[in-house]
């Protein structure tokens, strides 16, 4: 199998694709070997993952489609899911259910709504999730707002949305520090590395962020093919895979390291 990750960017050219392919260790363990692939527009990307065949599972790092407003004020799952009266209105299901785990997402547009200038990485993934359509948008049959995926999941798709920032915060516990800084960095590399990904060609200190995050994507897609992962979300609107068999119910970030008082 190929698993795929790919972490999508404003800039035309620079969409980061990752892939992840299992590797018998030395010591018998199964590893997954890490390949990054030079940045390049949509089109060279689909082309890439699409030559995979049968073989490729995919997770994308951004909305797989536009927000439907079923959480709009006076809507019946509001009620369901307990939300505060004003709250995540403009959110779709799936957001609104990481979102109050302390996993924000950025706002996703009604359909019909006009991006503005920064959401234009959102009109990318729109194109890369159409292009890819062929593969089958993950849409589990249920009519539960999340869940595990459990064995044989991509016969409801091969291709998916992801999060890389919760799929790092699910599989560390807790909120990393910010990914630029040293800890922050260390910490994700660590989440993936402890989950048998390694890169033969130098290591993962040496990827940039976005090839971080692609790969992040990749494990996720894994997730998918292999049945270990879980959802939210309403399938009618689009739903979240990320590699952990059920969320925590928060994701705090870990106490600041203690500091001595001056004298």
């Amino acid at each position: 199998m190929r698993y795929c990750g790919i972490d999508v960017s404003a800039r035309p050219a620079q969409q980061q694709l990752c892939t992840l392919h299992p590797r018998r260790g030395s010591d018998d363990a199964t590893e997954l070997v890490a390949t990054f692939y030079e940045p390049g527009d949509v089109a060279a990307v689909v082309r890439t993952v699409l030559g995979f065949g049968r073989e490729a599972v995919v997770a994308v790092d951004a909305p797989s489609g536009r927000r439907l407003d079923l959480l709009a004020a006076g809507a019946a799952l509001r009620e369901r899911l307990g939300l505060p009266e004003g709250r995540y209105e403009r959110s779709r299901v799936c957001d609104a259910l990481l979102y109050r785990r302390r996993l924000p997402l950025y706002p996703v547009p009604a359909a019909g709504q006009a991006l503005g200038a920064w959401e234009g990485w959102m009109e990318v993934g729109f194109e890369l999730f159409e292009a890819l359509d062929g593969l089958g948008l993950y849409r589990p049959d249920s009519d539960v707002l999340e869940a595990p995926v459990g064995p044989g999941a991509v016969r409801f798709g091969r291709l998916c949305e992801t999060y890389p920032d919760a799929v790092f915060c699910s599989l560390l516990g807790h909120r990393p520090s910010p990914k630029r800084t040293p800890w922050g960095l260390q910490q994700r590399i660590a989440a993936l590395r402890m989950r048998g990904v390694v890169d033969d060609d130098g290591g993962l200190w040496h990827r940039t962020l976005d090839e971080l995050d692609a790969c992040a994507a990749a494990y996720a897609a894994r997730a998918l093919a292999e049945g270990g992962g879980s959802w939210v979300g309403d399938p009618r609107e689009g739903v979240i895979v990320l590699p952990v068999p059920a969320l925590a119910d928060r994701y705090d970030k870990l106490p600041p390291p203690a500091r001595t008082r001056l004298a």
